[in-house]
């Protein structure tokens, strides 16, 4: 697979928005955080990347990105770019199943966030 264009700021994050959808990029995020963030949190970080910041203290984004929330955002998207070129049928699914979970409230999507790594989706 050919590494994908690299996100530098909020004009190439929209432009993937626009060519892939907000809930391809919050399914990716939740996938590539193996559920750590639920699709409301993927929400804010998109929002907040968007309007141009590109600091995030999740403890996520603090340990395993050095708080660069645009190097936690390229992660995630590689990581859904791969999985789309291995199974696009699981891609799909994922997808589907994060639009399911994002109309879930706060507290639903943080319990399905605990289970998320056994999900087997």
């Amino acid at each position: 697979m050919e590494e994908p264009a690299r996100i530098n700021g909020p004009a190439d994050l929209k432009k993937l928005v626009d060519e892939k959808g907000k809930e391809w990029l919050v399914a990716a995020m939740v996938e590539g955080s193996i559920g750590y963030h639920t699709p409301k949190h993927a929400e804010i970080l998109i929002e907040r990347a968007l309007s141009g910041e590109t600091i995030d203290w999740c403890e996520r984004c603090d340990a395993c990105f050095g708080r660069d929330l645009f190097e936690m955002i390229n992660y995630d998207i590689r990581h859904m770019l791969y999985l789309e070129n291995r199974n696009a049928a699981k891609a799909m699914r994922l997808v589907e199943t994060i639009k399911v979970i994002s109309g879930m409230g706060s507290e639903a999507q943080m319990s399905v966030s605990l289970a998320y790594p056994t999900m087997n989706i």
